[in-house]
């Protein structure tokens, strides 16, 4: 690996496009150190945003309508994410731009954004991505770096990643701090738990699909959808058109499926009625439905959902559970 001093790779980084930096609470637009841990929000609001303008259009005459669709072409260094993180915006290309139609308001998002990841030197003790066959230190993104004092260790993972630090002057890493990197990378594996997910996880699910599993599970849940919005990976949205007299605007907002409304009809039917009925959608959709589809899980054992609940309904604890339920053949 390289090694480059932290300050002069962030004053470089400054002069390549908006730099958007990790801190202990989230992204925001920042020339400081970025924060070596896994951030309480995730990135995806910089990717998918929690609202956004899709276009704008007009009434000239009161009939005819005429739109503009708005982009945001802004060139954005997304840095110090979590390898978690990177994770989850793999698997939302899955859904977004590796199928098709492809959403071109969140292709040109992804375009216009490099990854610069941030090995995750103390991961919170809800962490369970080792789970899912990566961890803290798995090299992802366009850049990978590794915290270690003054220093961050670097490593050029793509030709994005390539074009961005193109002028910069890197040397080689010492000896003594490739042996930091692997003190630091034990340390922080340690305190990350690996659950035990089954390969047939998706076939017990669907197997138990009418079992009393799904009350059990899902009576401690009060439906708020704080996981849904605090998960990096759940990207379900609603779309509004808001209109003024002779113009208006259409907008995506974040949804949740965990909220009765999300799948209510229009003819008042409702085929999730009950929180169980929810709490079942989300568990499939993450261990089930999308690993059917993309061969991969829909989470990335940041442990957000963990957190945040105010019931102290744990994910962990679930899949542990599934883990135990019988295929029948």
């Amino acid at each position: 690996m390289k090694r480059i001093a932290k300050s002069k790779l962030i004053e470089f980084l400054k002069s390549k496009g908006e730099l958007w930096v990790k801190t202990r609470e989230g992204f925001q637009q920042s020339d400081a150190e970025a924060f070596a841990g896994r951030a309480s929000k995730s990135v995806k609001n910089m990717v998918l945003p929690r609202e956004e303008t899709l276009l704008v259009f007009f009434k000239p005459d009161g009939k005819n309508v005429d739109y503009d669709e708005i982009y945001d072409d802004r060139k954005r260094i997304l840095f110090g994410l979590s390898p978690c993180d990177a994770k989850s915006i793999e698997l939302l290309d899955l859904t977004f731009i590796k199928t098709s139609p492809t959403d071109s308001y969140y292709k040109q998002r992804r375009e216009n954004s490099v990854l610069v990841v941030l090995a995750c030197n103390s991961p919170s003790k809800t962490c369970f991505c080792k789970s899912f066959g990566y961890g803290p230190f798995t090299e992802l993104g366009d850049v990978f770096l590794v915290d270690i004092g003054d220093v961050y260790l670097v490593k050029i993972l793509s030709d994005k990643g390539k074009a961005l630090l193109e002028g910069l002057e890197l040397e080689d890493a010492a000896d003594a701090e490739l042996a930091k990197l692997e003190e630091l990378k034990s340390t922080a594996e340690s305190k990350v738990q690996d659950i035990g997910i089954p390969k047939d996880i998706a076939d017990r699910l669907y197997a138990n699909f009418e079992s009393d599993f799904w009350e059990k599970i899902a009576f401690r849940c009060v439906n708020c959808g704080a996981c849904t919005f605090y998960c990096p990976t759940c990207y379900c949205f609603d779309i509004q058109d808001v209109e003024r007299t002779n113009w208006g605007w259409r907008e995506r907002t974040w949804d949740s499926c965990m909220f009765a409304i999300y799948s209510l009809e229009t003819s008042g039917h409702n085929p999730r009625p009950t929180g169980m009925h929810r709490m079942r959608n989300r568990i499939m959709h993450k261990f089930s439905y999308y690993e059917k589809i993309h061969g991969q899980h829909l989470c990335v054992g940041c442990g957000r959902c963990v957190d945040v609940c105010p019931t102290g309904f744990d994910i962990r604890e679930v899949v542990k559970q599934a883990a135990k339920l019988e295929v029948t053949r």
